[in-house]
């Protein structure tokens, strides 16, 4: 048996330069790869010219994703930008795994939670359902995400009354 290998490419610091290599490396996908890749890799320049360090993920069968890190802080671990086929929606995935043995572990978790949380609201392209989400029917007036709408901010209130379903 032939072991698939995963191959990760370092991308430059500079933007320019991670351009190229990323042009470099999309030299050898067809057509279609190359154009669905496309909108990809401009993340991953947007991503170094926030001062990311990012590496492109490459598996077996051709298929491509980003893992951005923070340089000062690596032990939070990549987010990870995985396209959809078409290459017109991404997914964004970070895992991180925290001590919440004591109250200021626990606390320290709630805050990180919330401040992403609060980040990612104010990035309005992540707020519409993406092309992978199936079609949801209107929310019943009574459930939270009725009072409050989708991508939207929860108040002290409505986190009170309970969280946003989502169907």
């Amino acid at each position: 048996m032939i072991p698939h290998t995963i191959n990760k490419t370092l991308l430059a610091s500079d933007p320019d330069q991670a351009q190229a290599q990323l042009e470099d490396l999309s030299g050898t996908l067809g057509a279609k790869d190359q154009a669905a890749g496309a909108r990809l890799r401009a993340v991953a320049v947007e991503l170094v010219r926030r001062g990311l360090q990012v590496a492109l993920v490459d598996y077996p069968g051709g298929w491509t994703e980003l893992e951005a890190t923070l340089p000062q802080a690596p032990h939070l671990g990549p987010v990870t930008v995985d396209r959809d086929a078409a290459g017109t929606t991404c997914q964004l995935a970070w895992d991180c795994w925290a001590d919440i043995t004591t109250p200021g572990g626990a606390g320290q978790v709630a805050n990180a939670a919330a401040v992403l949380l609060r980040g990612m609201a104010a990035c309005p392209s992540l707020t519409p359902p993406s092309a992978l989400t199936p079609t949801r029917d209107p929310a019943p007036a009574d459930t939270p995400r009725a009072r409050t709408g989708t991508g939207e901010a929860m108040t002290r209130a409505d986190a009170a009354r309970g969280p946003i379903m989502r169907s």
